[in-house]
Order: C-alpha cells, then sequence, then structure tokens
C-alpha cells in the first residue's frame, strides 16, 4: 500500500511540474486558428495560451481564477512576428534540451495546441516593452535552460512566467504585483509564479483574445 501511495504521489508531481510550465498540452480534437491582428501587435506585448490537454487542466484546477496556462514575449524580426518563451517538451531537433525558444506566432497559437488565448500590453510604456522583448530575445541567445525546479530565486534557468517576470523587471515593472500562487497538492506543495498571476496585472490592458 506504501508503494501504491508513492507511486501515485510521483504522478502527481509529475502532471503538476508540466502544469506549471502548461505547454504540453496536445489533442486530436481540430480547434479554429488565431485570426491574429498583427498590425496591432507591438514588441513586449505578452502572448498568453490555454493548452487542450491534461497538464492545462491541471494548471487551471491548481489556479482556480485563471484561463491560461502559458506565457511568452513578442518580437518582431525581420518583418515576422515571434513568441520568446521558456517551455519543456517541444524540442526543434533530437537531444535540444528544454530552453527558451524563440518561434513564430502561428507555431505558438498552433491549432490543435491551444483551446484559446489573448494577446496583453503593457500600457503608458512602450519603450520599457520593447527593450523587455530584446532582453527576452538576449536570453533566448544565451540558451538559457528551462527551470524544472521552478525556483524563483534561481535566475539561471527559468520557467515561463519567470522569464516574463524577469524580464519585465530588469525595466522596473512588476507585472505580478506581489501576486504569488500556494499551490498544495499531495507531493507538491510550495510556492509558483502562475500565468493568472500575471495576467491580472493593472498594467495589462487586453489588445486581442480568441
Amino acid at each position: 500500500m506504501e508503494r501504491k501511495t508513492q507511486v501515485s504521489i510521483l504522478k502527481i508531481m509529475l502532471i503538476l511540474a508540466l502544469t506549471l510550465a502548461g505547454c504540453q498540452a496536445s489533442s486530436d480534437k481540430e480547434t479554429p486558428s488565431a485570426q491574429l491582428p498583427q498590425a496591432l501587435l507591438r514588441d513586449g506585448d505578452i502572448a498568453f495560451r490555454r493548452g487542450t490537454g491534461i497538464a492545462s487542466r491541471v494548471v487551471l484546477a491548481a489556479d482556480r481564477e485563471g484561463s491560461y496556462s502559458h506565457t511568452g514575449i513578442l518580437k518582431k524580426k525581420k518583418g515576422q512576428w515571434y513568441v520568446i518563451h521558456a517551455v519543456p517538451g517541444e524540442p526543434d531537433f533530437k537531444d535540444d534540451p528544454d530552453r527558451v525558444k524563440m518561434e513564430p506566432i502561428e507555431t505558438f497559437f498552433k491549432k490543435r495546441k491551444v483551446v484559446n488565448g489573448a494577446i496583453m500590453r503593457v500600457q503608458e510604456d512602450s519603450i520599457a516593452a520593447c527593450r523587455a522583448a530584446i532582453h527576452a530575445e538576449r536570453l533566448y541567445d544565451a540558451h538559457v535552460l528551462f527551470d524544472h525546479d521552478y525556483d524563483l530565486a534561481d535566475t539561471t534557468k527559468m520557467y515561463c512566467t519567470e522569464f516574463i517576470d524577469f524580464v519585465y523587471k530588469k525595466e522596473g515593472i512588476d507585472l505580478p504585483e506581489g501576486r504569488i500562487s500556494h499551490v498544495n497538492i499531495p507531493g507538491f506543495r510550495g510556492d509558483y509564479l502562475l500565468p493568472n498571476d500575471i495576467a491580472q496585472s493593472k498594467r495589462l490592458c487586453l489588445i486581442y483574445y480568441f
């Protein structure tokens, strides 16, 4: 009985770990492609998505007021909009480590990967937002790895919300505003920064959602 309990706890821990990243979702069910208003986008806008799989369902169970399970930051390069985000389990090639990625916005919001999504903008400070996006691209270029320990005190590795918080705090903008999620699930307890902790920011305004 004790061994069965340990196995159950390990399963819960694995699910929650994937959940906090919120990026592993996949499904056979088709979802409409997002008709993104690319002409309205700006560097530093923040992309949120909710996946279709068990990982997203668990993160939303842990964060009952939240609508999204993953986030990234927008950056335009050579006429193409990209989302820079810290993500596990989405390798670009064999033996590609979990890391900060930079991928086309259409890939980030790819159908079958999301149920819904949104783009939000830091109000009244477009210069800081642009600089935050530049910081994000530098971390991508530095091949920063994904933080599987979900440790906010360790910025040598990062998970998705930690990444967004970090690049904006470098510009003096505190998006979580002191919010933190207290997770209390058997085998996995602690304080974690979840997407809704950022989405609730009074500094953000909604640009687009689907």
